[in-house]
């Protein structure tokens, strides 16, 4: 094949290409806006940093409610 046949090819599959993802990322827009994937988020904005703490770390979450009703004074946070 001649050089300029290839490339001719190789242009051609990738404007397919593109037109492909183009279709695809409309129909995921469309499944977003409809509220296919929308509904993944809670509806009353999800969760406080720590409720997700108390979720994610609950050993690291009772302690530091342990320690901040024991004690009334402010801890330091961060530091070097």
């Amino acid at each position: 094949m001649e050089k300029n046949t290839i490339i001719a090819v190789a242009l051609g599959v990738l404007v397919l290409i593109s037109v492909v993802q183009a279709i695809q990322i409309v129909g995921l827009k469309s499944k977003v806006v409809g509220g296919i994937v929308g509904n993944a988020v809670n509806s009353d904005g999800g969760e406080t940093y720590e409720e997700m703490m108390a979720r994610m770390h609950p050993d690291q979450a009772q302690a530091l409610k342990q320690s901040s009703s024991s004690s009334g004074s402010p801890r330091m946070v961060g530091g070097c």
